[in-house]
């Protein structure tokens, strides 16, 4: 099995749960939303993530955890996680 070398981030923002406000608004230079390469999530719990297409999916994670998932924004509606921080690259 080829190991896998772990991701590094170097932008992160702390996520405010929200029914209508995306995360952070980081821009890129087309003006277009640039979305985390990831969440990490500091207290355990549910996280409704939004995706791009305004999909939605439940995902559940342990404290300390980072899920791998894009996500436009986290809705505040049946999150339980706290903790969470928007992780980029680039």
């Amino acid at each position: 099995m080829a190991s896998q070398t772990p991701a590094t981030y170097n932008k992160w923002l702390t996520i405010t749960k929200s029914d209508t406000i995306n995360i952070g608004e980081t821009t890129a230079g087309d003006g277009n939303a640039v979305l985390p390469m990831a969440v990490y999530v500091g207290g355990a719990g549910n996280v409704v993530a939004v995706a791009s297409d305004n999909s939605t999916a439940v995902f559940t994670a342990v404290a300390g955890s980072t899920i791998l998932i894009q996500p436009k924004r986290v809705n505040s509606t049946s999150t339980t996680a706290t903790a969470m921080v928007a992780l980029y690259q680039g």
